[in-house]
């Protein structure tokens, strides 16, 4: 499968934990969209199949118009082939889905919608500094659901300054007792420029503990599996049949490319990265100059990621695919560390009829395990 992934980046309110490239002048949106149909119909032939997913993310991709997003659309679609049935997601805040929106995302072509819940109490969406209230995001699944999408992914995130147990459960029974069929459930990173990052430096904030943040975790994976919510992949969780596809695209190795600012692209062998800043984007584009940077993958990079993405997933790694794509002594090496780690620490991989995985538990140490497993 091959994956098509466009960024929208522009936002009505910074959230406060956001370090993806946005803004929130929403006077560049017109001059943004002249610089990705541009983009787009420049690309030329790059990939030799038609697209299976199309992903709209951001950002805040719902704060465009749907003429705006029809301009973007008619140029996918002028430009490269989509398949029939193709995965069409757009991104949402939940503020921004009236029934006549949604209406007019159906009559775009979406069949996908992911909503940006975060949490079902108004203090934390307060700290976060987001735009809706916690009732909006009930109301805005309920008419997405009369709307005609039925395949709906919702975010949470756990891991929050003052996020209590018993206020995460009943985040997840809310969530729960709603008509999605899939979560991406996220633990709080405080990442460099973000706000809560300083406040964490200032003593602001107080962050979550360890043990506190184990609890979140395990109380996720078991509501998740009372509602036959199966863990496929580190922080996503989906009913049967509703894997998003387009994100399995990244963890399964397959090709994508993507559009706008700090957009990324890979072929199996190249990496290609968008500049991310949305006035240098608009400026370069305009401009006819370079937007993006390329770079020719070693195989050990090729392998590192191999590894780093499969690990994240409930499929594991396929050792018989490590040695067809990567030889014998680089097998022999995983398979040496990987019987190291399972001696002392079973309950945190295992490795059975050639498939080699993390279990639940070891997600939680995931980036640790990953690394002492990776090649220099």
């Amino acid at each position: 499968m091959s994956g098509l992934y466009i960024h929208v980046p522009f936002c009505r309110k910074a959230c406060r934990y956001c370090d993806f490239c946005f803004t929130v002048s929403l006077q560049y949106i017109d001059a943004y969209i002249v610089c990705l149909v541009k983009e787009i119909k420049n690309a030329g032939n790059i990939v030799n199949e038609a697209f299976s997913t199309v992903y709209i993310g951001g950002g805040t991709p719902t704060v465009l118009s749907k003429r705006q997003i029809a301009a973007i659309l008619a140029a996918i679609y002028e430009q490269f082939s989509v398949k029939n049935g193709a995965e069409v997601t757009i991104e949402a805040n939940p503020d921004d889905l009236s029934e006549d929106y949604l209406k007019s995302l159906k009559d775009l072509g979406f069949n996908r919608l992911s909503i940006g819940v975060q949490s079902f109490f108004d203090e934390d969406i307060d700290l976060m500094n987001r735009s809706h209230r916690s009732l909006e995001s009930i109301a805005a699944i309920n008419r997405a659901v009369r709307a005609g999408f039925h395949s709906l992914n919702t975010d949470l995130i756990y891991g929050m300054p003052g996020l209590t147990i018993k206020k995460w459960e009943e985040n997840l029974a809310r969530i729960f007792d709603l008509p999605v069929q899939h979560l991406s459930a996220y633990h709080l990173t405080y990442e460099k420029d973000t706000v809560f990052e300083l406040w964490r430096q200032q003593g602001r904030i107080n962050i979550t503990d360890e043990a506190d943040s184990i609890a979140q975790y395990m109380l996720l994976r078991e509501k998740a599996s009372q509602y036959n919510f199966e863990h496929y992949e580190v922080s996503n969780f989906a009913v049967k049949e509703q894997r998003s596809k387009h994100n399995s695209i990244y963890w399964s190795g397959d090709t994508y490319i993507g559009f706008g600012p700090s957009a990324h692209s890979y072929d199996g062998n190249r990496r290609k990265w968008n500049i991310a800043s949305v006035n240098k984007y608009i400026q370069n584009i305009s401009a006819g100059k370079p937007h993006s940077k390329t770079e020719v993958l070693s195989e050990s990079e090729k392998y590192n990621e191999f590894l780093i993405t499969r690990l994240r997933t409930s499929e594991g790694v396929n050792l018989e695919h490590v040695k067809d794509r990567f030889g014998n002594k680089v097998l022999e090496d995983l398979v040496s560390k990987a019987g190291h780690h399972i001696q002392y620490r079973p309950e945190e991989m295992l490795l059975s009829n050639e498939i080699l995985k993390i279990t639940p538990e070891g997600w939680l140490r995931l980036d640790h395990i990953t690394r002492n497993l990776m090649r220099d």
